[in-house]
């Protein structure tokens, strides 16, 4: 089942030639989600771009999306790469970046012609946490599963019908799928979906189905509220969930819920690792073991005296 509302996605492919360094990339709109190939079938970097959220002001969510493009690549760049990776206009791109400078959000580094967010942005909401994402026992967390794996890394949260990936570490091979922050899957037909589900009551589970199918595009497939209840179920008893081309095709997922109060709001938040199906398949014991592990190391409050 292809996930509903893919046909609004907007994919840039890369396509990166082992050994050579040969790099080129193209842009198209989809109907469907795929999945590109080399000629030895292996699997090629995908990068997706979504459209900002419904409703929301384009320079404001282009703005945001400039701050979340620095957060992955973490290093300075050029107006042309950004405009380039993000499918922006690079006139209003250039604009945006000036106007960032002027406010003390981006600095410009002038022997280089290239920008980079200022202190500030490091300090924006620095208030807001007093748990493991202030700590920093997240962090290490996920750095220490991506450096055992090799893998993506995702942290997701709910955001409506959706679980969207509000941090992502990349994985560490040339040949993967590219995920970039923010990116957003269906809360109810997906690995982090799924897990971030547990803790909901079945009959939240169904409205929030409901919610889905009705506002799905008409040509999309209609989710199955008992197959999404039986996932969800398996979830629980099994304390992970493993996604196989659930979402994209050739794509695994192993999601695991964290628990409760990791930012201070009792938000529900999961942490999973993708990457290619046959390789996630054949090491899923040992991903599962991992997640487990640190999550209860890093995460899990110290007992009580």
């Amino acid at each position: 089942m292809e996930e509903p509302g893919a046909d609004i996605v907007k994919l840039h492919w890369t396509v990166i030639a082992m050994g050579s360094g040969l790099r080129f990339s193209s842009s198209m709109k989809t109907s469907k989600q795929s999945v590109k190939m080399t000629q030895n079938g292996q699997v090629t970097e995908a990068t997706s771009y979504g459209p900002p959220a419904t409703g929301s002001v384009k320079s404001a969510g282009r703005v945001l999306r400039i701050l979340e493009f620095f957060d992955e690549i973490q290093r300075d760049a050029r107006v042309a790469e950004i405009a380039e990776r993000l499918s922006f206009p690079q006139s209003s791109t250039s604009i945006l970046l000036n106007c960032l400078v002027d406010l003390g959000y981006m600095d410009y580094l002038p022997e280089s012609r290239t920008f980079l967010p200022s202190p500030r942005v490091t300090l924006l909401g620095t208030w807001l946490d007093k748990g493991p994402v202030r700590n920093g026992s997240l962090i290490r967390m996920l750095e220490e599963i991506s450096q055992k794996t090799g893998d993506t890394v995702i942290v997701a949260a709910r955001n409506g019908i959706f679980s969207q990936y509000i941090h992502v570490l990349q994985a560490r091979s040339a040949m993967r799928f590219h995920v970039p922050q923010g990116s957003r899957r269906l809360a109810v037909w997906s690995a982090t979906g799924f897990a971030l589900l547990t803790k909901c009551t079945d009959n939240e589970i169904r409205a929030l189905c409901m919610r889905t199918n009705a506002e799905a595009a008409s040509e999309q497939p209609r989710v199955d509220i008992n197959q999404v209840l039986k996932n969800v179920g398996q979830t629980r008893q099994d304390g992970y969930f493993f996604s196989t081309g659930l979402v994209t095709p050739g794509a695994g997922s192993i999601a695991v819920p964290l628990p409760d109060s990791i930012d201070g709001r009792d938000r529900a938040l999961t942490v999973a690792v993708s990457g290619v199906l046959d390789e996630i398949a054949r090491r899923e014991k040992d991903i599962v073991a991992l997640l487990h592990d640190v999550v209860q190391r890093y995460l899990s409050p110290p007992p009580s005296v």
